[in-house]
C-alpha cells in the first residue's frame, strides 16, 4: 500500500506545524540549531505564504521555503522573476527514505514553469554531502563554493542552479 503525499501552502495556523518539522530535523541531523528555525528567526527573513508544508496520507512530513529573492545569500544581481529561491528544505526522520525532498523540489520546479521562471536556485552547507548529493542527485548543478561569514562564523556554502527545461 503506498502513502498518500500532499502538500500545502502554509497559513498562521501552521506555525506549530513547522515549528514541528524544523524541531524533529534539529534533533535528528547536525544541520541548524533551535534558535535558527524557531519562528521568532524564520518571521524575521520569511512570510508564513512563503513556506509549503507536505503531509504523508495527511500527517506533516517536510517543508520548504520558495521565494522570488535571496540577496543575502546570492549576492550577484539575480532580479526578480529570473529564478526562484528554494530555503530551509526539511524532511522529519519519520519520512526519510521515501523522496520527499524531491517531491518539494519537484513542486519548486512546477512553480518557476508556471511563472515562465528558468531557474531554481538554493544554497546549502558545502560539507554536507548526503545533502549536496540529493540536490545533484536531482539535477541541480553547483555554481559556487563560497564560505560566507555570519556574525563573525564561517559557513562554507554551496551555491546550485538548477536549469527549467
Amino acid at each position: 500500500m503506498s502513502s498518500a503525499i500532499n502538500r500545502k501552502q502554509a497559513g498562521e495556523k501552521d506555525i506549530p506545524v513547522l515549528g514541528e518539522i524544523y524541531l524533529d530535523v534539529v534533533n535528528n541531523f547536525d544541520i541548524w540549531d533551535k534558535e535558527f528555525v524557531s519562528w521568532e528567526n524564520l518571521s524575521r527573513q520569511f512570510a508564513i505564504e512563503d513556506f509549503y508544508i507536505a503531509y504523508i496520507d495527511n500527517v506533516p512530513a517536510g517543508c520548504m521555503v520558495l521565494i522570488d529573492s535571496a540577496p543575502f545569500f546570492w549576492i550577484e544581481k539575480i532580479e526578480k522573476g529570473e529564478s526562484l529561491f528554494l530555503r530551509r528544505l526539511a524532511v522529519k526522520r519519520s519520512a526519510a527514505g521515501i523522496n520527499l525532498s524531491k517531491y518539494l523540489m519537484e513542486y519548486a520546479v512546477e512553480e518557476c514553469r508556471e511563472k515562465n521562471i528558468k531557474t531554481l536556485r538554493l544554497d546549502c552547507d558545502a560539507n554536507i554531502e548526503k545533502l549536496n548529493k540529493i540536490y545533484q542527485d536531482f539535477g541541480f548543478i553547483c555554481e559556487k563554493v563560497e564560505t560566507l561569514i555570519i556574525g563573525g562564523e564561517e559557513y562554507p556554502s554551496a551555491f546550485y542552479v538548477y536549469n527549467i527545461k
